[in-house]
């Protein structure tokens, strides 16, 4: 299975609270699963975005994205979801109590990387979650510099695009 990216987008709120990607990719194949898409590094850190001085602190540097280390998380670290249950896990997530001033910024920044994807029909596509905060502290970087970071990776039954999002601050 081939993946090649057709488009990047990455931005930093000015305010330095928050950021989103975009990659559009597309694959050799029809729905490929997310096991495929995780083999054939679909999360790469050059389609992240600018956090290359990170690296040098890194205890045991290794693969990752964000702060996910990509040699530990498994299938099930991803909750499948369909459109309604992706924009529902958003919206519980914002209703944690922990958010301080990012929590506007975090939403602008879905709402920006949402209107990004008005060519593609999401009501009808699988969405795999993961989210660092739900995971085991082990698959995560050390240090990890991340104060929260959510990635999805977007799949349609009938379609060659793959997407992900990324929001995240760091």
């Amino acid at each position: 299975m081939n993946l090649e990216l057709k488009q990047n987008i990455w931005k930093s709120d000015e305010s330095g609270l928050g950021f989103y990607c975009v990659n559009i990719f597309e694959c050799s194949e029809k729905n490929p699963e997310l096991k495929e898409l995780l083999e054939n590094n679909i999360l790469k850190e050059k389609e992240f975005g600018p956090i290359k001085t990170m690296v040098k602190e890194l205890k045991e540097p290794t693969d990752y994205y964000g702060s996910i280390l990509l040699n530990k998380i498994e299938i099930s670290d991803f909750k499948k979801l369909d459109f309604s249950d992706f924009n529902s896990e958003f919206q519980k997530y914002w209703k944690d109590e922990d958010w301080g001033e990012d929590l506007p910024i975090f939403k602008k920044n879905f709402e920006l990387a949402i209107s990004n994807l008005d060519k593609f029909e999401l009501s009808i596509r699988n969405f795999y979650y993961i989210n660092t905060e739900k995971i085991d502290s082990e698959k995560l970087t050390d240090p990890n510099f991340f104060t929260y970071l959510v990635c999805v990776i977007s799949t349609e039954k009938e379609s060659n695009k793959i997407i992900t999002l990324t929001f995240g601050l760091d």
